[in-house]
């Protein structure tokens, strides 16, 4: 594709994408504090589920401590028994060591429980506050999205033609010089490419062009970028054309 083509498909695609980005400012705000809010509701959900999965599995393992603890008391109480009734100290060592371990065991188990429980009321209050500002933020989200919806709904068939119309110039323009277009748009804020302007100075960040640069810029045999800001210039003759080609 010769240099003036290229600079020319480019220049209609950056016309087609400025008349997006209307389109999504016409939107102001809104569809970052849509996002944002589906952002804080996931999050909210995410922790009153593990609040819930907490509460439940603490039920559970408060069953099993119980149980547990009534078998180790038993376990004390046979091992009482059959400490009396030794003949050895070597067997009323081993039953009084078994007696100890089982003694700290029910500390330990009572320790647990006691935490579960500490947690559970902690958890119990959480999962009721977060339920109070789910339901808060979800009642702003939908309003907000409804809201958006709306908005994009009186635009759509207008924002289809641009993005069909942009596929198309991109279709025209090969890869390297695309992702050249698209890195500079992005760093400029939507402007990649502008023409020159009176006294001879970039269209972007008004810096005078050297005379030599105007007159290789007339030629098209070469895409130049300004020294100043990094935007593609394209002459006057080639908008004035595209101008009356639209």
């Amino acid at each position: 594709m010769a240099v003036k083509d290229k600079l020319k498909a480019l220049y209609q695609l950056q016309q087609v994408d400025l008349k997006l980005d209307g389109l999504l400012e016409e939107r102001g705000d809104l569809p970052a504090e849509v996002e944002e809010l589906g952002k804080k509701i996931s999050t909210l959900k995410a922790e009153i589920k593990e609040n819930d999965d907490f509460l439940k599995k603490a039920v559970v393992r408060k069953k099993e401590i119980d149980k547990e603890l009534d078998e180790i008391r038993r376990r004390i109480d046979k091992y009482t028994d059959m400490r009396v009734k030794v003949k050895t100290n070597r067997e009323y060592d081993a039953l009084s060591k078994q007696i100890d371990n089982s003694k700290e065991k029910l500390q330990s188990l009572h320790k647990e429980l006691e935490d579960i429980q500490a947690k559970e009321t902690t958890s119990g209050r959480d999962v009721e506050k977060l339920r109070k500002e789910y339901d808060e933020e979800e009642e702003v989200y939908s309003s907000k999205k409804v809201e958006l919806e709306e908005l994009v709904s009186l635009t759509h068939d207008e924002e289809k033609r641009y993005v069909k119309e942009r596929e198309r110039h991109v279709q025209k323009i090969d890869r390297q010089s695309f992702a050249r277009y698209e890195m500079i748009r992005k760093a400029t804020r939507g402007k990649a490419i502008v023409p020159v302007v009176r006294r001879n100075a970039c269209g972007g960040c008004y810096n005078v062009l050297p005379p030599q640069r105007l007159l290789d810029l007339r030629q098209m045999e070469k895409i130049f970028t300004c020294d100043h800001c990094g935007r593609i210039l394209v002459p006057n003759e080639l908008v004035e054309e595209t101008a009356r080609e639209a």
